[in-house]
């Protein structure tokens, strides 16, 4: 099998799939259904529908990503500036990761002489574990479920136009204590963690820019030779790849293109974990390489 053929698989999947992931890769290919209007409309509803003040900002992120492919840029963004104001007041509060500081955390700077800016996504009493991206990877550790989620929470903000913000650009910023940790590629910062931070800064201004390149190096460093990445949710590691341009990341997805081939159903989906979400990380990953 080829790029180009499961490239096809995907769009034949994606045809009149009634899902956010759906649209959205109809309307990358220019197939849009006047259907496609009535489902953007529906999927709009119920987004607004899971909007709660109590909601937990991992719910809430993936809300106003779901807002940010639906809503045009000539539309309506009410709801969506609305939901990320809401998203932004929780940084700083109490149980954001990096809180307090010990002597071992101080030492892989993990604490909060080095990091500022994150998401408070549960209080301190409250577990935010088990959590579950919507690519499909779940966080069962504590400290790696407030992180990843505060991290996903800072790709929807940067994403939303809101890099300006202090908090944000705080989060930003203390990527870059965190580069030496990753680089050793153990589990004080599971290198799960490596690919969120990735995604994020890909879609941040240039003054990241640094960042986000020693971070892509070190994940092409430790990419191994079937393409996949050790201790690594291979389809979290695409997830954040594919949002980077960078020359360094096109070699990459080309060497893991057969682990790639190798997982593609024949109905186009990669699995029944978060399908339509895979589904769509596979799409932008073979559109790239096609």
């Amino acid at each position: 099998m080829t790029a180009r053929s499961a490239f096809d698989r995907l769009a034949g999947f994606f045809a009149r799939r009634p899902s956010r992931q759906g649209w959205a890769a109809r309307r990358s290919l220019g197939h849009v259904f006047p259907s496609d209007e009535v489902l953007r409309d529906q999927l709009i509803g119920r987004a607004q529908s899971r909007l709660r003040p109590d909601g937990g900002a991992a719910d809430t992120a993936t809300v106003v990503a779901s807002l940010a492919d639906l809503i045009a840029l000539d539309g309506p963004v009410t709801v969506r500036d609305r939901s990320l104001d809401w998203l932004l007041g929780l940084v700083g509060q109490p149980g954001a990761f990096g809180e307090g500081c010990t002597a071992a955390r101080h030492a892989h700077r993990v604490c909060e002489h080095f990091l500022g800016g994150f998401f408070s996504v549960a209080p301190p009493a409250q577990r935010a574990a088990p959590a579950t991206m919507p690519n499909g990877k779940v966080y069962r550790i504590e400290s790696q479920a407030r992180f990843a989620t505060s991290v996903w929470a800072l790709e929807v903000a940067v994403e939303g136009g809101r890099h300006h913000d202090p908090g944000v650009q705080k989060h930003l910023d203390s990527f870059a204590h965190l580069v030496i940790e990753w680089d050793r590629w153990d589990d004080m910062l599971t290198p799960d963690l490596a690919f969120g931070a990735i995604g994020a800064l890909g879609q941040a201004p240039e003054r990241w820019r640094p960042v986000l390149e020693s971070l892509v190096r070190i994940a092409a460093h430790h990419q191994s030779a079937d393409g996949t990445w050790p201790r690594v949710d291979f389809f979290n590691a695409l997830a954040g790849l594919a949002r980077v341009d960078h020359p360094l990341v096109l070699p990459m997805l080309e060497r893991a293109l057969p682990s790639l081939l190798q997982r593609q159903r024949e109905d186009g989906s990669f699995g029944n974990v978060a399908a339509d979400e895979r589904a769509l990380v596979g799409f932008q990953v073979l559109r790239r390489l096609t």
